[in-house]
């Protein structure tokens, strides 16, 4: 119980102790010393009222002239999308017209292309038939050079005249130079004429004047004229008959004297050579 009692009383004893700490009056010193503290925090922690409208003019002016600029900058966009718009619906008419161009002009070379393929069909078929001429051409030429040389072979000399064409390969040129000695050949069959050609007699040949009539007689003298006689084609060559009768002889040299211009015309009657009639 003692025990208990005292332990009960200690702490009563404090807190007595405290109390009486606490109601003691604290020195004036001391308070005027706070007081001033916490004027000085108070002071201290405010920012002065003054300079809070400088800062706030500055930012509304800052924002002005930001709006201002990204006005301006809105405007220069805008004038710079105009002018880009221009130049875009200019480039668009523009690239329309010669696309309009193009087309005209794509549709008249495909006119002239077509003009050119009809030109080129027509001159192709005209080709075709050219050459097929040609060849009809050239087959012409070839029958009728064999048949002057079939003419020429059984003719008195001189009257087919010789083929000079015969290394002519274009087939309007060698065809003219054909017709040419044909034609030529049909005059000298149809007009007297006197040439110095070669000839066989019995065998011998020899250089005499012959003087034929077209291609129907000929006849000959020797180059001092104490020789004459008829002329005739005997396989291939020109073979040389003499006449036996001095008036025949006579009237042969007469016959060449008139056909030469050196005697007046006259009627003459002249022998005729007699072909033998092969079986």
């Amino acid at each position: 119980m003692a025990s208990g009692s005292s332990s009960t009383s200690r702490p009563a004893r404090a807190n007595d102790l405290t109390t009486h700490r606490l109601r003691r009056p604290a020195p004036a010193g001391a308070g005027w010393l706070a007081v001033l503290l916490l004027a000085g925090s108070a002071c201290a922690a405010a920012p002065p009222a003054p300079k809070q409208a400088p800062a706030v003019a500055e930012r509304v002016m800052a924002e002005l002239r930001a709006a201002n600029a990204a006005r301006q900058q809105l405007l220069a966009e805008r004038q710079a999308w105009a002018m880009e718009k221009e130049k875009l619906a200019l480039l668009k008419t523009t690239v329309r017209g010669e696309a309009e161009r193009f087309r005209a002009e794509a549709a008249k070379a495909k006119q002239a292309e077509a003009g050119l393929q009809k030109q080129l069909t027509d001159r192709r078929a005209r080709q075709r038939r050219l050459q097929a001429v040609e060849a009809m051409v050239d087959a012409l030429c070839e029958r009728l050079e064999k048949a002057l040389a079939a003419l020429a072979g059984r003719s008195l000399p001189g009257v087919v005249p010789p083929d000079r064409a015969a290394g002519i390969t274009e087939p309007g040129r060698r065809l003219a130079a054909a017709a040419g000695r044909l034609d030529d050949a049909e005059r000298r069959a149809k007009q007297p004429a006197v040439e110095l050609l070669s000839g066989t007699l019995a065998g011998r040949s020899m250089a005499v004047k012959v003087l034929r009539i077209g291609s129907v007689a000929a006849w000959w003298v020797t180059l001092d004229g104490k020789q004459a006689g008829t002329a005739a084609v005997e396989d291939g060559k020109l073979a040389l008959h003499p006449v036996t009768k001095p008036a025949d002889a006579q009237a042969i040299a007469r016959a060449f004297t008139i056909v030469e211009g050196r005697a007046t015309p006259d009627w003459l009657l002249l022998p005729v050579h007699r072909a033998k009639a092969k079986e």
